[in-house]
């Protein structure tokens, strides 16, 4: 396989509590357990909800006195009860099944590739020549860049070519009758950033340069390989 190093020499490139009635402080008197003893409030917005509360209850015509519960905290248990089964109801359905049978993935054109990392490499090319200082700096304190980018030489004509051309050869795995396609992949996805950015007039010259030095490196492969456009 040729060597790309080759090529390159080849192109130059918060609680609160509840006021108690006179007769709740009575029927907490007459209580003796701790637990009738203990009025339990629970926040709700702004106001105090009285959750659980044990009533004493008098029946006028019989001068009985009941004692009952109030349901609102057993109703709240009952519903967390059933909310505990549903889901775990759910979640046994979804262990029973079956998974679902894994898609193909359809497999990308070598010359669709080849277009993206042209277009990708040139696009990133052109906003490194547009920089500042200051923004080189802050790329640099922010790390938004790695470190091979950080280097002035990185985007120059000669590396960004190589990159291209070494792109193109580890696609085609030996296969160097593929490289007229990938060339004209080059071309295209070259010819789509420029024409995003506007033109020829909004893309630097290194670009250009970059351009000339991988079409030679495509003509020196095409013909060690004896490859044809």
């Amino acid at each position: 396989m040729l060597s790309v190093g080759r090529v390159m020499e080849f192109s130059a490139m918060t609680n609160a509590t509840a006021p108690k009635s006179s007769e709740q402080i009575s029927e907490k008197k007459t209580s003796t357990l701790a637990a009738d003893n203990t009025d339990k409030f629970v926040q709700s917005g702004a106001t105090f909800t009285q959750a659980y509360t044990k009533a004493t209850v008098t029946d006028n015509r019989s001068n009985n006195t009941n004692t009952s519960t109030m349901p609102d905290s057993d109703d709240a248990v009952q519903q967390a009860r059933e909310r505990d089964e549903r889901k775990k109801e759910e979640e046994a359905r979804i262990n029973d099944e079956p998974p679902a049978p894994e898609q193909a993935v359809e497999e990308r054109p070598l010359t669709a590739i080849m277009k993206d990392f042209v277009k990708q490499t040139v696009r990133g090319q052109v906003d490194d020549s547009r920089k500042t200082s200051a923004e080189r700096e802050l790329d640099e304190i922010l790390g938004t860049v790695s470190d091979e980018e950080l280097d002035a030489s990185y985007w120059n004509a000669e590396n960004t070519a190589y990159r291209i051309l070494g792109f193109a050869e580890e696609l085609t795995a030996g296969d160097m009758s593929q490289f007229p396609e990938l060339r004209s992949a080059f071309e295209e996805g070259f010819g789509d950033t420029e024409t995003e950015l506007g033109g020829r007039r909004n893309m630097p010259g290194v670009s250009y340069e970059t351009y000339d030095l991988v079409q030679n490196g495509f003509e020196y492969f095409m013909k060690a390989t004896g490859t044809t456009k």
